[in-house]
């Protein structure tokens, strides 16, 4: 996996070679940030973005001050999902963190908000994506005065690399269908070697399986355009196969499907998936709380 030439072109963002060895100058790595939760998702189409969203937001809800980062260079848009894209605010591309250090209160108050959360969106279009020791100071730097950083990852392909999302939390969206639970089983498999990989403390590597089960949440998510929920594989069944347990279920919204499409943003969820993310942030709230530290 770590040869694989998709995660290094990832990694490397296509202008300079993954991890410390390629440091400029005077750029130092800590890996400490503990408010961190990773979004990830085995196959596009799920519905990732708008749920790292919709938990940033409740999270904001709920007092909690959160900012909310797209790392999915690949594609990028979440300012546009979000129907804030002509807010004036750093993005991604325009990033400057020469020294692989940026100052959190200074970006926080650069970023656009979105209902209560900052968000550092990526624009592919717009320019090339950043460095990836600039990548790593903005995750620090929002981790830092914030009580809780949600990240969008996409497929994940950061997380080999990049120490500060390999051993954070991580939420992962399956498809509740034989083919997404397929792949949704070798994603989170990969998911808790890297969180190994990246676990500091030696005493802890050791117990790295129990680490990653509670350190990992799974989601399901309905399939679309079932019939009568035909193909749709139960939360039991789901759980029994990815020997894993299953948190909730998120179902096809077609309102707010068409808000999205039509550049609304995100309005509201239905009651059913808004149980389903208010379970998802009990969770976050049980980690936070666990974790320690006070950031406002």
């Amino acid at each position: 996996m770590r040869s694989h030439p998709e995660a290094i072109a990832q990694a490397s963002y296509g202008r300079a070679g993954p991890g410390p060895n390629n440091l400029p100058s005077g750029v130092t790595v800590a890996t400490a940030c503990r408010n961190i939760i990773v979004c990830t998702s085995a196959s596009g189409g799920l519905g990732l973005s708008v749920t790292a969203a919709s938990i940033a937001r409740h999270l904001a809800e709920r007092d909690l001050p959160s900012a909310l980062i797209d790392v999915d260079f690949r594609t990028g848009g979440l300012d546009v999902l979000l129907g804030i894209e002509g807010e004036p605010g750093t993005r991604c591309e325009t990033l400057d963190a020469p020294l692989g250090r940026l100052d959190g209160n200074a970006l926080n108050h650069e970023l656009p908000e979105w209902d209560g959360v900052r968000v550092l969106a990526s624009n592919p279009w717009s320019g090339d994506p950043p460095d990836w020791w600039q990548t790593q100071a903005a995750i620090r730097a929002l981790s830092d005065v914030n009580r809780a950083l949600i990240v969008d990852a996409g497929r994940g392909e950061l997380l080999e690399t990049m120490p500060e999302l390999g051993s954070a939390a991580q939420i992962v969206l399956a498809e509740l269908s034989v083919l997404g639970l397929a792949r949704a089983k070798r994603h989170i498999a990969t998911l808790q070697r890297w969180m190994a990989l990246h676990e500091p403390l030696p005493a802890k590597r050791a117990a790295s399986h129990s680490h990653s089960r509670d350190q990992l949440i799974v989601v399901g998510i309905q399939p679309r355009s079932t019939v009568r929920n035909s193909g749709v594989i139960s939360l039991p069944d789901a759980a029994e196969y990815l020997g894993h347990p299953v948190s909730g279920r998120i179902r096809t919204d077609s309102k707010l499907c068409a808000d999205v499409l039509s550049g609304l943003g995100i309005r509201a969820l239905s009651r059913s998936n808004r149980r389903a993310i208010d379970g998802i942030c009990d969770w976050i709230d049980e980690l936070l709380s666990g974790a320690g530290g006070d950031h406002s």
